[in-house]
């Protein structure tokens, strides 16, 4: 089988993942990391991205862009860029820009060239991972993405040498990375809770008879994983004010030391009971140091983990559900793997199983990865309709994915054989139909066959989003 990957591409991080004999891995950066910080700093004569990027942001920060996702693809500053941002964007002749400095010069990077290197980092990773030339690729995306987004999106990541296949919206990866699409006699009702840096987003996604509907999106951007930061770093400024009575909020040095402590304390406190938190030189000289307890930091945080909450149940409600019809519920993003967070999502929803066997922070990557692997798998075999010896009277769909990158057009064969083929014999050759009009939204082509008792074969094919649903029959001794 071809070894295919997913990336999913966030404001503050991205995760790539690869896609093997039909089984995905996360796959670590150079540092180690299975999450590479979506950062990338301009220096004099080298581009820096990942985590070396982030942690230089405290000497480096008015050449250094984050949340590029946040504006890639706009035409114009809808604020949604944060406005404490260093190296905030600019537009100018509908893309936005960001002026850094580099050498003697102050020179305008475009927000799609931030995203390139991004995706150049991500290609070296997975390059890592086959001898392949060719690097097979579904990208989930965030819900609340524009069509110009998606658009910038791939762009970058063909820039990067990628062979983009598709894009997956982030609901519908987190179900692909369950295997929720396998059941294809039950219908059930999912709530994906995307706990990011940015935003919270509360997702309502249907699964029956094997398809995936995201039925509701809710997208806040007043609380996210950047707010539970934000109330730790008050929280140690005024312990550090009570003991030193000095404001460590007062510039902005010193703020973003205390922020990037703050951060690293919450994602120890995910995994561990306690967390020490140092800062060198905070204020004016004076080091900071103080221990945190769980238990402490839940009291701290749990009114704004709460607020968490709130997309989830709005898109419930929208969706003419109650939280006791939820039966999954999967949690995606950094902040989900807060274990405070988790007991609240879990009372939220009783009747629903909790899926977390995959960490939250890798489960986007992992369905996207999943998704690629369906689409060449798709492209590259026959299926087997009817075996020898059905009955008459029998029916069967099948739901074939396009081959990639989608093409306008396609054929699909239908012929009689021993064995599944490639190129099929041409007296066996049943019917060769022409699919046209396919757009590049297109991803399955579902296809009912009816086998019925005078021999012969009825046959329907249908692609929603080209509005196609073409049907004709295929008579008893044909071949």
């Amino acid at each position: 089988m071809s070894v295919t990957f997913g990336i999913y591409i966030g404001c503050s991080s991205c995760c790539i993942a690869v896609n093997k004999d039909g089984k995905f891995e996360v796959v670590a950066n150079a540092a180690g990391d299975r999450v590479t910080p979506a950062v990338v700093a301009f220096h004099d004569v080298e581009v820096v991205t990942g985590i070396s990027a982030k942690q230089g942001i405290i000497r480096h920060g008015t050449n250094t862009v984050q949340n590029v996702l946040r504006v890639v693809g706009t035409v114009e500053d809808e604020g949604m860029c944060p406005s404490n941002s260093s190296c905030p964007p600019n537009w100018e002749n509908g893309q936005a820009r960001y002026s850094v400095q580099r050498g003697e010069k102050m020179v305008q990077v475009s927000a799609e060239e931030v995203l390139t290197h991004i995706f150049s980092l991500l290609k070296e990773i997975a390059s890592a991972h086959t001898s392949e030339p060719e690097l097979p690729l579904v990208i989930a995306v965030p819900a609340w993405s524009s069509e110009g987004t998606i658009m910038a999106v791939k762009k970058a990541a063909k820039k990067a040498t990628f062979t983009v296949l598709a894009t997956v919206s982030q609901p519908a990866a987190a179900v692909l990375a369950y295997a929720l699409t396998d059941d294809n006699k039950r219908n059930m009702q999912v709530v994906v809770l995307h706990c990011g840096g940015t935003t919270v987003v509360g997702s309502v996604v249907e699964v029956a008879g094997g398809l995936v509907t995201v039925k509701e999106s809710i997208t806040s951007s007043t609380v996210a994983g950047d707010s539970l930061t934000s109330v730790l770093v008050q929280h140690f400024a005024k312990e550090f004010y009570t003991k030193y009575k000095g404001d460590p909020l007062e510039n902005r040095r010193s703020r973003r030391k205390l922020y990037n402590a703050a951060e690293n304390c919450k994602h120890v406190l995910s995994t561990m009971g306690t967390a020490q938190v140092y800062v060198e030189s905070l204020w004016e000289g004076v080091d900071f140091s103080t221990t945190l307890s769980r238990a402490r930091f839940d009291g701290i945080v749990t009114a704004t983990l709460t607020a968490f909450l709130q997309s989830a149940k709005e898109a419930v409600q929208r969706c003419g559900l109650t939280e006791n019809q939820i039966q999954k519920v999967i949690l995606t993003g950094g902040s989900a793997k807060i274990p405070r967070l988790q007991q609240l999502v879990g009372d939220a929803f009783p009747q629903a199983e909790f899926l977390c066997s995959v960490p939250p922070d890798e489960v986007l990557a992992a369905g996207a990865s999943t998704e690629a692997a369906l689409l060449v798998l798709g492209s590259e075999n026959s299926e087997c309709v009817f075996s020898r010896g059905t009955p008459t009277h029998s029916r069967q769909s099948l739901n074939l994915a396009l081959p990639s990158p989608i093409p306008t057009s396609c054929s699909v064969v239908i012929y009689e054989a021993e064995e599944a083929t490639k190129q099929p014999q041409e007296e066996s050759i049943l019917v060769q139909v022409d699919v046209t009009s396919l757009t590049s939204d297109s991803k399955l082509l579902k296809a009912d066959f009816h086998l019925k008792s005078d021999g012969s074969l009825h046959v329907a094919l249908q692609e929603p989003e080209a509005k196609i649903n073409r049907t004709f029959i295929i008579e008893a001794g044909r071949s």
